[in-house]
């Protein structure tokens, strides 16, 4: 009852935590509304080396990711957020360190992103973990996942609006901001309780016999993922999703450079698109209650649709005011998607795990994002040594409006179905095989010439 106890102290003070943890460690602060501008005017690199680069990012990811269990079961999952917090710290002193070129990007994305893979991982099973009501369990992971995020944002909004002007100053300013907020994030980190419950010591087994059992049993996880239809489309849509979530801050920041926005109003209009996500996240339980199966088609479609707005109005330009305001209300419209949806997303994968096939869900899930950024990224890299942003944002809004249009077509019949409706492989991960077993009858007699006759039934 005393180890009982102190487990539940230890995941109240966690889930307590949690919320403020995210708020300094989900993304990097004072960073994205100046990244463009500084790795442009301070490091002199081209548009289409920093989407490069951004590319290499996520080939690091997609690389490193089957590792990162290993290293998660190896270290513990607050160990290795501790250590995925380090890394990306450690990215952001060698974007400030080293001299500007695509060779250094990538060094640096290589370092951001091996830390984001863990920190991802951990960071969605520690809370699941920690949340004791099984009955409620998403609404609850939801309601503490999306605290953090409204945190995050409101934080994001605040620094973001002297991003701009601190740019102005000294670009470097806002580099050693979000570095300093970064060394908070693995203070805070620190703080997250381990817990076990003590077993009784049985037989010692051997370490092959072991590894044996931790391989068969992933074996059987990953059998689980390749056979469910139902994730097989939510970690298509998540591709696709991601790819166009992940290029939105360059593909931004670039069409703001080439519609003659001041670099000191960056930061202001990326404290707009924070306010836009913090509302929107605050409500992504309204959100859910009311859309419920058409979540994702309203995310996708209207994401697309804002892309294509935005290109047209960047190549027309017709009337500079006009042209501002319209681009920017399809920006804030993107962030008030991206909010939410961050969250729910996570809620729809909890749905298909329970705690010892989760790291499994979330690296399955992670890989799938990357391999939509790496792809995108690549394809907007090489539109760009050939045509202006305007152009490529409306063919990224294009292709994709068309992709979304097949994956949702394809989603009807495997995702938002009632439970008597899905496969027993689709919602059931059971690690312990079941074995047919075989009644057999056996007659043992003599025919009628006197010889033994065997018969099975």
């Amino acid at each position: 009852m005393i180890e009982e106890e102190k487990i539940k102290r230890a995941k109240e003070k966690n889930r307590k935590i949690f919320p403020i943890y995210k708020m300094f460690s989900w993304d990097l602060l004072f960073y994205y509304s100046i990244s463009f501008l500084f790795l442009s005017q301070a490091k002199g690199l081209s548009a289409s080396d920093i989407f490069l680069g951004d590319a290499f990012y996520a080939i690091f990811k997609i690389i490193f990711q089957p590792f990162a269990p290993v290293v998660i079961n190896f270290l513990g999952k607050r160990k290795s957020t501790i250590l995925g917090n380090i890394l990306v710290s450690t990215s952001i002193i060698l974007v400030i360190l080293l001299e500007g070129s695509v060779k250094n990007l990538i060094i640096s994305n290589l370092f951001m992103a091996i830390g984001f893979i863990i920190k991802n991982i951990c960071e969605a099973c520690i809370l699941r973990e920690n949340i004791e009501d099984e009955e409620n369990k998403n609404s609850i992971f939801s309601k503490i996942d999306s605290k953090g995020s409204v945190y995050y944002y409101i934080f994001d909004a605040i620094s973001s609006a002297t991003t701009g002007f601190l740019f102005v100053v000294n670009p470097y300013i806002p580099m050693y901001l979000c570095f300093a907020f970064l060394i908070i994030a693995i203070l805070i980190s620190f703080k997250f309780e381990d817990y076990e419950l003590k077993k009784k010591k049985t037989k010692i087994e051997p370490p092959i016999e072991i590894l044996t059992k931790n391989i068969s049993l992933a074996k059987k996880e990953y059998k689980f993922i390749l056979k469910s239809k139902r994730l097989h489309a939510l970690l298509l849509f998540m591709c696709l999703f991601n790819g166009i979530l992940y290029i939105r801050s360059t593909i931004s920041s670039s069409i703001f450079v080439d519609i003659g926005i001041p670099n000191e109003y960056f930061g202001i209009i990326g404290a707009l698109l924070a306010i836009s996500s913090t509302i929107a996240t605050s409500k992504q339980n309204f959100i859910h209650k009311k859309l419920r199966n058409k979540v994702l088609t309203f995310f996708s479609i209207g994401y697309c649709i804002a892309y294509i707005m935005i290109g047209i109005m960047a190549i027309l330009k017709i009337n500079y005011i006009l042209t501002v305001i319209i681009v920017l209300l399809m920006m804030i419209l993107q962030k008030a998607i991206r909010g939410p949806y961050n969250t729910l997303i996570k809620r729809y994968l909890n749905s298909f795990s329970n705690q010892n096939i989760s790291v499994k869900i979330y690296s399955s899930a992670n890989l799938m994002e990357d391999l939509g950024a790496m792809i995108t990224s690549f394809m907007v890299s090489i539109l760009l040594k050939n045509i202006a942003i305007s152009y490529a944002s409306l063919i990224v809004g294009i292709v994709s409006l068309i992709l979304f249009i097949i994956v949702l077509d394809y989603m009807k019949t495997r995702i938002g179905l009632k439970p008597e409706e899905y496969r027993k492989e689709d919602i059931e991960f059971n690690p312990k095989e079941k074995r047919e077993v075989n009644v057999v009858q056996i007659d043992v007699g003599l025919d009628e010439r006197g010889k033994t006759n065997v018969r099975i039934y």
